[in-house]
């Protein structure tokens, strides 16, 4: 059972009391009338989640009803009668009822997929009827669940990966399926009753074996990680195609820049001086992008997983890929020296970056050269590299020409300007963590960034302008009720936000500025981001508010993003001179493809960032007890929240485990202060924190004030009993 002490309402709680309410209730509500507090609230939201699945309540937004016109049901299968009819038992019912046998019907042979023990949702002929038509089965996915198993004795227990909570379930002896201790599961109900216990079904790795923290994430989020035999046959088919009508590229010195460890390379840069003597000083840029819609049908096998995926998934130590390895690292990586099908746009700006035209084509390249951000820079500022001095005359400095032209531009734009430093997890030959260090931050990744930015807003301007069909990127401006909370925080920094004028990114960078001199700049650099609205995918545009930009698409990376080949798709029907064949979506399509690549995308960036917080604490899982410099990033009435100046770890100070004083929280002036003693912690202040707990599988870290370690024994989490 849950390890919580409360008792927590049942599926048939939850379903009676939302019966028993004639119009729609909130979660809210429905926490309120349980008295379901904190992270419990958590656990609330995944089960009524379930119940929406099971077809057993409807949900509309934020509302909940009760699901009684459809007379829908799920049903486990448990036999047949004597009439030959499947019979089926109720997986919700009432709890002060007895559950009834329903006899399963169906007036297709699809019934014949249905064995014993399967789930299947059925509609009943009326309310109160024991006889239902069988509509399909249903995913047994939700009578599933993954964690960690711990040996307890001859069974074990099976402890869930929930965020800053610790969930374990009790696991029978002889329902282990030989578990080792540490090994990642997968494990069903049993017993009827949901919750009592569990058997494990299915071993999917073990947590001592290196590389093994990201599968948490893929099974946990249901990523997509194995691809159809038609997607993968599809994909060993590929061959670059011939150069036809195409426009040859292969003896422009084409180059990509990307990071030492990439295995896939989707776009390549040139720049030259403008030869055109109207345009003065001004660049003639070039971006190609790999041509993945040559490849990739809409609706074949590829299609299908690389919309399923969305994206594709960055993990420390391994990629889930939104398409099969033959194409993302062979025939759609740029690799040098090899022919490559591409999309590429001419770009044409004057000395002060302003784009005055474009040109999309499809083309034949060759890249001459396969360069890291490293490199690059080097090379730039004259450090010693294996490349020429002609190769960097003529193909290194042109770049950097076109990229200080291209942030005249940028500073005249003032885009939204965060500096969010961002670590990076380096693994030794074993895949264990060897270290943890800042990203490096180089002039040749602004020149990418800047490049990119380019060709996107093109793409944007030329579907624009074509009035054809668009995949936008899109950000909406922050909403009033951010913008207000916001302004209430920064006035305890002397930090003033102005009322009454239009918001705009220029209002948040001189914030930003000022936050320099300010202790608290990382804290208030993470609050100015929170306060932004969520950037998503439309084919509706509405502008970007972070670039300040009125119209911007993703064209760049369709190896990795579905929007982006979406994008070439409606460039290359745009592009055709032949207009019979009409584009691969319509409007209500593109919405829908919108919303569901918006959603993958969200999933992806939480998957990766808790994979990476939980690299991090197995990382230091070994320095318990060790003390590092920090800086304090929030306070909170419950803790203090630290990020660890050496590593860029972010961790906990609960405040009950500080045992020298009792701290009250000054929500005004983000501080706690200890009541007896007055000792002061605001936001912003560096101190010397000792870690007290890492949880590889929460990937949660507990610290406390070096200067409080002697009131508090430190320990790591309690070993497994045997």
């Amino acid at each position: 059972m849950a390890s919580s002490s409360q008792k927590f309402p049942s599926p048939e709680d939850i379903l009676g009391f939302i019966n028993s309410h004639e119009g729609q209730i909130r979660r809210r509500e429905i926490a309120q009338a349980f008295h379901i507090k904190g992270n419990d609230r958590i656990i609330l939201k995944k089960m009524l989640k379930e119940l929406v699945e099971k077809q057993a309540i409807q949900q509309r937004g934020k509302y909940y009803q009760r699901k009684g016109q459809l007379n829908l049901l799920v049903v486990k299968i448990t036999g047949v009668d004597e009439e030959g009819y499947l019979l089926g038992c109720p997986e919700i019912w009432p709890e002060h009822e007895e559950k009834p046998l329903i006899r399963v019907f169906s007036k297709s042979n699809k019934i014949n997929q249905l064995n014993s023990e399967d789930l299947a949702l059925v509609r009943l002929k009326a309310p109160k009827a024991l006889e239902a038509e069988f509509v399909r089965k249903f995913d047994e996915k939700s009578h599933r669940v993954m964690g960690v198993f711990e040996l307890d004795g001859e069974g074990g227990r099976l402890i869930l990966p929930e965020k800053r909570r610790k969930v374990e379930y009790l696991i029978p002896a002889g329902q282990t399926f030989n578990a080792q201790h540490n090994d990642l599961v997968e494990a069903e109900w049993i017993q009827g009753k949901r919750g009592e216990s569990l058997k494990v079904t299915k071993i999917l790795g073990s947590l001592n074996t290196p590389k093994s923290i990201s599968l948490i994430a893929i099974h946990t989020y249901e990523l997509p990680h194995e691809f159809s035999p038609q997607s993968i046959e599809l994909a060993g088919k590929a061959k670059v195609p011939p150069l036809g009508t195409r426009e040859d590229l292969r003896d422009i010195p084409l180059v990509t820049i990307d990071d030492e460890d990439a295995r896939d390379f989707d776009d390549a840069i040139w720049a030259a001086p403008d030869t055109d003597p109207k345009n003065s000083k001004g660049w003639h840029l070039i971006v190609a992008i790999a041509d993945v819609s040559a490849y990739v049908t809409p609706k074949d096998a590829l299609d299908q997983e690389a919309y399923r995926r969305g994206n594709s998934v960055y993990f420390p130590d391994r990629v889930v890929p939104m398409l099969p390895e033959a194409l993302s690292n062979n025939i759609c990586s740029l690799k040098p020296q090899e022919d490559r099908a591409c999309l590429a746009v001419h770009l044409w700006i004057n000395q002060s970056g302003r784009l005055l035209k474009h040109k999309f084509t499809r083309a034949l390249m060759r890249s001459a050269a396969r360069l890291t951000y490293t490199k690059t820079q080097a090379a730039f500022e004259g450090q010693k590299t294996d490349l020429s001095q002609d190769f960097i005359k003529t193909v290194i400095r042109p770049l950097y020409g076109a990229y200080n032209s291209l942030c005249i531009e940028r500073d005249k734009r003032g885009p939204l300007d965060l500096d969010m430093p961002e670590e990076r997890i380096y693994l030794d030959e074993q895949g264990q963590v060897a270290k943890i260090a800042p990203r490096p931050r180089f002039t040749s990744h602004r020149l990418i960034e800047e490049f990119m930015i380019l060709a996107n807003v093109a793409a944007a301007i030329e579907l624009e302008t074509r009035q054809h069909l668009c995949m936008y990127r899109v950000h909406d401006e922050p909403s009033l009720e951010k913008v207000d909370a916001l302004r209430e925080f920064l006035k305890g920094f002397d930090l003033s936000l102005p009322k009454g004028q239009a918001v705009r990114p220029k209002i948040f960078n001189h914030i930003l500025e000022k936050a320099k001199e300010s202790l608290a700049q990382g804290a208030i650099n993470q609050l100015v981001l929170r306060a932004q609205a969520q950037a998503v995918y439309s084919p509706e545009n509405i502008g970007h508010f972070g670039l300040n930009l009125p119209r911007y698409c993703h064209f760049t990376s369709p190896i990795r993003r579905y929007a982006d080949l979406v994008v070439h798709r409606a460039l290359v029907d745009a592009m055709a001179k032949n207009k019979d064949t009409p584009f691969s979506y319509t409007l209500p399509q593109l919405k829908a493809v919108a919303e569901h690549i918006s959603l993958t995308e969200r999933v992806a960036a939480t998957a990766e960032r808790e994979t990476t917080e939980r690299y991090v604490a197995a990382y230091l899982k070994d320095k318990i007890g060790e003390s590092f410099m920090a800086r304090i990033n929030g306070v909170t009435e419950f803790a203090m929240f630290v990020t660890i100046e050496e590593n860029g770890a972010d961790g906990i100070v609960p405040l009950r485990l500080l045992a020298d004083d009792y701290y009250a929280y000054d929500q005004k002036k983000q501080r706690v202060v200890g009541r007896r003693k007055k000792r002061v912690y605001t936001l912003g202040d560096r101190l010397k924190v000792t870690l007290h707990e890492a949880e590889p599988l929460l990937g949660g870290l507990t610290f406390l004030p070096a200067e409080t370690q002697k009131k508090t024994s430190f320990s790591s989490r309690k070993k497994h009993r045997k």
